[in-house]
């Protein structure tokens, strides 16, 4: 079905529904960041494939909004018909539906797509029209026979010597949070909405998410008299084996349906307090739950993210074995680029091949389970494009006289990694070495940064963006995001107080539209300095492009700062590439003295 053929079907069945407009999120109702093929439904309306995106729809207008990172993206993959909108630029969604639609005015929406929070949020400020929840989905009948199934893969257990705690520790940390929250021991029952949360809690890992080792699923956790005990409403084949069936019983564990979570959030035991938070729940199921449970509490933050964005010392070591590993098959990965592009001359090259050789050299590493997220490797003008993605039928060829942006990552039982290096094996121009310094610099300022307690990851946002502000520039994202211990590549904490053992990305960079791009890109981990003061642990040990730093603009500070970084890597990764001639070369040049 063409894209205006999809966009008349919408409007027939918008019609026979009495709505007037309908609104489409990216997203699910477990509130994930990245979702399984059979939620992207921006994707297969509109095409635009962004992670962040919520469109409109009304019978003679269609509307997308996304934020800077998707800016050119969506110009090039909108269906005809659709017509963008700059997140914190151009007027929300709500500002547009009050400039144009008339007071009254039926607007669909599926419930369950929305967080309690952003739908109450949007019903509060459109308070003049009426919501209706479409618990069919437009987009779903639209879609058809067509619309690809959910995966029904078996769960993985991930022990204690990858997760430092038991299920029985993790039960305990979160029920003294909820003490301290509530002010008394009470018996409870606390709703998991997120599937990171949800497997974090439990040891558990899935794959029912592209590149997130997650699995489809709801959780009660129970506090009794008895005890601990976690209700899991999931596809109950994903856990059935003997050694799964032995691990829920042991960890007190008991699997429903996934569609009984329902049924049993309108049924509270006697003496149960209800404990959930409106930045998960999916809206529907939040009306459900408060429509007959008297006694909630409804918290503003999830306890699980704060709990878990803090790693162990388990986990951090294992995030210390994970970027090592991915440092030495990025060496591996770049010292092969190099031979292709300039040793063998290659033009037929494209970003997809690359993309696959990057994988490749991951495999080999031991634990490891997979990329953590498509993988960026952008060539020239498309790594302007933030979150660029090649595919087999999208790509450019590479060139060892164009900027190459990597920005990739793997899930190793160990931990998870996101790195960004850009490399430049010709002659980069003075614009590139000048941007390419800048955005080092930044990286860099950031890293060594010494800073009190109280600050979160907004409140440092300026420091690696300095070097850019000198000379009148910007980039249109995030400098860092939490990063998960075997899952999601994005987590917390989401603008909460920086805490030693933090694991997030240092990543800022610089984009110029139909020229080039530059990220550079460290997992940190956040250590104490002194008395009430923090800094930085860099993760990644993985050298800089030479070939693209500018030595008149950096001092004899940074000069010295990079060279000890650099003779650290060659001591680390030396030993794990000796019998790799081509790889062990590449490390000596790109670690040698500036």
């Amino acid at each position: 079905m063409k894209g205006d053929e999809k966009l008349c079907l919408m409007r027939i069945l918008m019609k026979d529904k009495g709505l007037d407009a309908y609104i489409i999120p990216h997203g699910d109702q477990h509130n994930n960041e990245y979702i399984a093929e059979p939620d992207e439904r921006i994707k297969f309306i509109s095409n635009f494939s962004g992670s962040n995106g919520i469109g409109l729809l009304t019978q003679d207008t269609a509307l997308m909004w996304t934020d800077g990172r998707y800016f050119i993206q969506i110009e090039r993959e909108l269906y005809s018909g659709w017509k963008m909108k700059k997140m914190g630029e151009d007027e929300s969604l709500t500002d547009y539906v009050l400039s144009n639609l008339p007071k009254g005015s039926k607007i669909g929406m599926n419930f369950s797509l929305f967080t309690q929070g952003n739908a109450n949020q949007m019903k509060s400020k459109l308070k003049d029209y009426k919501f209706i929840d479409d618990k069919d989905n437009l987009i779903d009948e639209c879609w058809g026979h067509l619309k690809p199934k959910y995966s029904c893969n078996k769960v993985l257990i991930l022990p204690t010597e990858f997760t430092g705690k038991t299920v029985l520790e993790k039960y305990k940390e979160v029920d003294e949070c909820i003490q301290e929250i509530i002010g008394e021991d009470k018996n409870y029952r606390m709703l998991i909405n997120r599937l990171d949360d949800i497997a974090w809690l439990l040891n558990l890992r899935g794959n029912d998410i592209p590149y997130n080792p997650v699995f489809f699923s709801y959780a009660l956790l129970y506090k009794t008299s008895e005890g601990f005990s976690t209700h899991l409403f999931v596809n109950k084949e994903k856990l059935n084996t003997p050694e799964l069936n032995k691990y829920c019983a042991d960890n007190k564990i008991k699997l429903f349906d996934y569609e009984e979570i329902s049924k049993e959030l309108l049924n509270t035991p006697e003496g149960i307090l209800n404990i959930l938070d409106n930045k998960t729940i999916n809206h529907r199921m939040y009306l459900e739950f408060t429509s007959t449970n008297k006694e909630n509490i409804v918290l503003g933050e999830d306890i699980i993210e704060n709990i878990k964005s803090v790693k162990n010392p388990v986990e951090i070591e294992g995030f210390r074995k994970a970027n090592l590993k991915d440092s030495v098959a990025l060496i591996k990965f770049f010292a092969w680029l190099e031979d292709e592009l300039v040793t063998k001359k290659r033009k037929d090259l494209n970003e997809y091949e690359i993309g696959l050789k990057n994988k490749q050299v991951r495999e080999e590493q031991e634990n490891f389970m997979g990329e953590s997220f498509a993988p960026i490797c952008a060539c020239g003008p498309n790594a302007a494009i933030i979150h660029y993605e090649q595919n087999e039928n999208l790509h450019s060829d590479a060139s060892k006289d164009l900027i190459l942006l990597c920005d990739t990552g793997a899930q190793y039982k160990e931990g998870t990694t996101d790195i960004t290096r850009t490399v430049h094996y010709g002659t980069p121009t003075k614009k590139e070495k000048e941007m390419y310094t800048r955005v080092l610099l930044g990286n860099l300022s950031l890293e060594r940064l010494i800073f009190s307690e109280g600050y979160s990851l907004y409140g440092l946002d300026s420091v690696p963006r300095s070097y850019l502000y000198m000379v009148g520039e910007d980039y249109l994202h995030g400098t860092s995001h939490g990063v998960g211990h075997f899952l999601n590549v994005h987590e917390g904490p989401r603008g909460k107080k920086l805490k030693p053992g933090n694991i997030i990305t240092n990543e800022p960079g610089y984009y110029e539209r139909d020229a080039f791009g530059i990220r550079i890109e460290n997992e940190v981990l956040v250590v104490k300095k002194g008395e009430k003061l923090l800094g930085f642990e860099n993760l990644t040990y993985l050298p800089y492009e030479r070939n693209l730093i500018d030595l008149d603009l950096i001092s004899n500070d940074f000069k010295t700062y990079i060279n000890d970084f650099h003779k650290k890597v060659f001591e680390k990764l030396s030993p794990l590439l000796k019998g790799d001639k081509k790889a062990l070369n590449y490390l000596k040049k790109k670690t040698a003295p500036l």
